[in-house]
């Protein structure tokens, strides 16, 4: 079993204009490992009026 991670990431309440992402990023082995670089990509939206939400979602086998 493997875990996709996606991403995404939109424009917020007090963002000028507006904007999406979607970013699907296959091949994690565990459910941990897909959580921790969902939460590693906080920094793409830090300091910015843009709100970044993601999911694990279990992908086939490896």
């Amino acid at each position: 079993m493997s875990y996709i991670l996606v991403l995404y990431i939109y424009a917020g309440m007090l963002a000028k204009g507006d904007s999406v992402t979607l970013q699907v990023i296959p091949g994690f082995k565990t459910e941990a490992e897909c959580t921790a670089a969902g939460k590693a990509s906080a920094p793409l939206v830090q300091g910015s009026a843009k709100d970044l939400r993601f999911v694990c979602l279990k992908g086939g086998a490896a």
